[in-house]
């Protein structure tokens, strides 16, 4: 092992389809630097990748009810053993709620950062979201056609490719909802695909945050890379960090985070504002509108690609 590289703990938890999204909520809330969805039960047509962009070697057929592995990335260190001992008992605990989490087996594989964060590369190119919006990696060339939006991005170590259903989604939706002159906050911004895409579309300001620092950095190298460190500042934090009222409030997170920040939410959008929230599964679609409509936000769109969900609403 080279002592002079930094390496991550890759943990792979199997459990049930109903207990994805809070063993996922789990390993995030243990530090996860990032999460992956491997999903037997989604039928995959051609070699393509899964819902985070890892690629699938070959057609998979549907498999009712298989395990999914839910795979994380937390930085290694020497109380790696009494994390992994903490996740373990809190996947165990979700029967406690109502959750059945089976299988609920845990592997572990120490990888080398150098190998997590550059050997995805060569599966991650040029795509087209919509009729005008083009995502380019920033180590690939690309001749842009007439009317192209074009997004240079690196997302390293930070959710945000534009391959995720959620971020596609999201990005269908910005283009009719920012003015110009308007003001947006962008929460959880993972690799500032969303915040650059907002700016590229004639938001006068944007301020985005995540919680990771890795995030962070990534979106702000993908920021300055774009040339729009004047329009777009990122920040370590939550929504709470930030003072003031958008005119659109984007967050491309899960259900859970959604609820917990809604308040909020209401209190920083201005009225006539929008909230664009991602990230949302099928399961918790009505439980999220449900509490949109408690909170006085009124729904106006929404969007289904797969098992996600978008759902646009105003104040």
């Amino acid at each position: 092992m080279d002592m002079t590289e930094e390496y991550w703990t890759k943990i792979a938890v199997n459990t049930s389809p109903e207990a994805v999204e809070a063993v996922a909520g789990i390993l995030m809330e243990a530090g996860a630097g990032g999460i992956e969805i491997d999903d037997p039960n989604i039928w995959q047509e051609s070699v393509g990748t899964n819902c985070y962009g890892e690629l699938y070697p070959e057609i998979r057929p549907i498999s009712p009810n298989a395990p999914v592995k839910v795979i994380a990335y937390l930085a290694g260190d020497c109380r790696m053993v009494e994390v992994i001992a903490t996740i373990k008992k809190r996947v165990l605990a979700l029967k406690n709620v109502g959750l059945d989490a089976s299988p609920g087996t845990i592997s572990t594989e120490l990888l080398a950062e150098s190998d997590w964060a550059h050997s995805w590369k060569e599966f991650y190119h040029t795509q087209r979201v919509g009729e005008h919006l083009v995502i380019k990696p920033t180590w690939e060339s690309y001749i842009p056609q007439p009317g192209d939006m074009v997004l240079e991005l690196d997302p390293g170590m930070a959710f945000g490719t534009g391959e995720h259903e959620t971020t596609r989604l999201c990005l269908e939706q910005l283009g009719k909802r920012i003015h110009p002159g308007s003001i947006v906050y962008d929460i959880g911004t993972g690799s500032g695909i969303l915040a650059l895409a907002a700016a590229k579309l004639g938001a006068a300001k944007v301020i985005a945050c995540d919680l990771d620092p890795v995030a962070v950095s990534v979106a702000r190298g993908n920021i300055a890379h774009s040339g729009l460190d004047e329009k777009i500042s990122v920040q370590e934090g939550s929504i709470d960090a930030i003072p003031g009222q958008a005119n659109l409030i984007i967050a491309n997170i899960i259900a859970d985070v959604i609820l917990e920040i809604l308040p909020t939410v209401v209190d920083r959008l201005v009225k006539g504002g929008y909230f664009l929230a991602g990230g949302i599964t099928r399961e918790r679609r009505d439980e999220v509108v449900d509490a949109l409509k408690a909170s006085d936000l009124t729904l106006v769109a929404e969007a289904k690609e797969g098992d996600w969900v978008s759902l646009v609403s105003k104040r």
